[in-house]
């Protein structure tokens, strides 16, 4: 019961992580920090939400990777088998997404780096991950695995510190942020995978140690006390004219820490279905958005998120759902 529990609670988080990608896709029009369509329309409300959930999403969804790595690395069925098993579940979606789905839909709207765009010049976009969109994640995600993997396979042969192979994890997680770029040979995904193994490590160290985090949440006056804490640090990343990197990891890592300390491990049908589908949203919703921000940009902000959260959202999952029934459901990573 316990550990069905935990996984009904993980559910519940995964869709909360698409549903913050999805709404920050759909108002990312209005971010200052977003300059690929422009609109004549301000909403500095929307854009102070795209900056909140910035600090978040791919933390968040990063982690989620990592807290089910527990049960894949727990196999011990070794580097070969993470290789060929995350290449279908995360290349073959890249890749498949990318040319099936990506690309027909920014020729469509004229996405402007794409006109022009020769096969080889395709082809280095997508072995290098360069101006992919969201399918970035993919391939960063499959090295994170890969590094996770050599990491904890490492530590757990050294005799002292093999006890605590999450901890460790974590550490040289940390070592990796802030080194990394030193050995990234300008690859994108390897840059990203060095950016965001941390989160991925969080993610791991929650699930090994998740009894006590669970103790300390059960306490009411501990768990308030984070969030208004989180609440007040997340005010400052908001408004503060620079931010220490310091600060920055420890308002994602204490986000992180709350939404899996307080999320209810009660579930429904809705989330479920969200949940079930989150991975087919995340691969189909961003390049739907680019058919408003190429045609009607300057639109009534509540128009324009409207078919991006709903009328969008509503076709990924239905896409989703359509492909699963069929033999491509290996673009959903299935």
């Amino acid at each position: 019961m316990e550990k069905k529990n935990r996984l009904t609670q993980i559910g519940n988080i995964r869709a909360l992580a698409i549903f913050l990608v999805v709404l920050g896709h759909s108002i990312i029009l209005y971010s200052s920090a977003w300059d690929l369509y422009e609109t004549s329309v301000r909403v500095p409300f929307l854009n102070e939400l795209k900056n909140i959930i910035d600090i978040i999403q791919m933390p968040l969804f990063f982690s989620l990777s990592g807290y089910l790595f527990v049960f894949t690395h727990g196999k011990n069925k070794g580097i070969l088998f993470l290789l060929k098993n995350k290449a279908k579940r995360l290349l073959l979606p890249y890749l498949g997404i990318g040319v099936l789905f990506l690309l027909p839909i920014r020729l469509l709207v004229r996405f402007s780096s794409y006109q022009d765009m020769g096969v080889f010049d395709f082809a280095y976009k997508l072995l290098n991950a360069s101006d992919m969109g969201h399918l970035w994640f993919l391939p960063a995600l499959f090295l994170i695995f890969v590094l996770a993997e050599l990491i904890l396979t490492i530590v757990e042969r050294i005799p002292g510190i093999r006890k605590f192979p999450a901890l460790f994890l974590c550490i040289a997680a940390i070592g990796i942020y802030l080194e990394g770029y030193r050995f990234s040979l300008g690859y994108g995904p390897l840059q990203s995978a060095y950016g965001y193994l941390i989160w991925f490590s969080l993610g791991y160290f929650l699930n090994v140690y998740q009894k006590p985090l669970r103790k300390i949440y059960s306490i009411s006056l501990v768990k308030w006390a984070l969030l208004v804490l989180n609440i007040a640090l997340l005010a400052y990343c908001l408004w503060a004219d620079n931010i220490r990197v310091l600060i920055a990891l420890t308002v994602k890592a204490l986000s992180i820490v709350n939404i899996y300390g307080a999320m209810q491990e009660k579930t429904c049908t809705v989330v479920q279905k969200v949940d079930r589908n989150s991975f087919g949203v995340y691969l189909f919703h961003s390049p739907l958005i680019y058919m408003t921000f190429a045609t009607i940009p300057n639109a009534s902000p509540v128009l324009v998120v409207l078919i991006n959260l709903v009328v969008f959202g509503a076709a990924a999952y239905g896409l989703t759902e359509l492909v699963r029934k069929t033999k491509l459901k290996v673009l959903i990573g299935e």
